[in-house]
């Protein structure tokens, strides 16, 4: 994988922009895991698949609607190009904006929560990109 290094710098100087080419990117390469990148990363189980197609799809299809209305919201209308970049971007806001997704879009958080196995919203106090508990 190659980036930009000053795109990875401006995702880091914003931490809760919702915007980030590490993210980015690195969901792509999930995505990417087991085929071409479809936003239907691997998951174990057909049940866990089928409520994350089931949850994508309804968020995904809601997205492009928006955008052809030319109404804004949360998901940056890019996610609408495709499912591989709805799922990109739905990861940003995953780790950046997380309380704002969980409250927009919860069965969205919780598909992603489950995916990634954390859950960034209890990472107050936190600087998200070290790990390091803040000065306060």
């Amino acid at each position: 994988m190659v980036l930009s290094w000053q795109d990875v710098l401006d995702g880091a100087a914003h931490p809760d922009d919702g915007r980030n080419v590490v993210i980015h990117e690195f969901a792509h390469r999930l995505d990417q895991a087991h085929g071409a990148a479809n936003g239907a990363p691997w998951l174990p189980g057909a049940v866990r698949r089928r409520q994350w197609a089931d949850t994508f799809t309804a968020e995904f299809e809601a997205l492009q609607r928006r955008v052809a209305r030319g109404e804004g919201g949360l998901i940056d209308a890019y996610g609408a190009t495709d499912a591989a970049e709805f799922f990109a971007v739905t990861s940003e806001l995953f780790f950046e904006r997380p309380d704002d997704l969980a409250a927009a879009h919860p069965a969205l958080h919780r598909q992603l929560r489950g995916f990634y196995g954390v859950d960034p919203r209890h990472w107050q106090g936190v600087t998200p990109r070290l790990g390091i508990a803040s000065k306060s």
